[in-house]
């Protein structure tokens, strides 16, 4: 689909490295959304979570577990959610996970 490859592409030239599970992957970090993080997290719960959290979007040749790690520029960050895009077939075209440090 041109659309992977687009994203493959964009990744590839924009993306940072991280280190999941001993491989290192591309990713695009940014700060999460607030209507993201309310649609996930009631207003105690958000006020209760590590900060900074990250937003990272990601190719979906890997599926992160809820409260694994990955390490990102020297410092150690833990999946709280992941979520998939699908768009027009049923494999993930995209993933995006919520992480906060360690």
């Amino acid at each position: 689909m041109i659309i992977h490859q687009c994203l493959r592409g964009w990744l590839k030239r924009y993306g940072e490295p991280f280190v999941m599970r001993s491989e290192v992957k591309r990713g695009l970090f940014v700060q999460p959304p607030a209507g993201l993080l309310r649609w996930f997290y009631s207003s105690t719960e958000l006020e209760m979570l590590p900060r900074p959290l990250w937003l990272v979007l990601f190719l979906p040749d890997i599926y992160p577990l809820p409260d694994e790690t990955l390490e990102w520029r020297g410092g150690q960050y833990r999946v709280l959610r992941m979520l998939e895009f699908r768009y027009p077939d049923p494999d993930p075209l995209y993933r995006l996970m919520l992480i906060a440090p360690v």
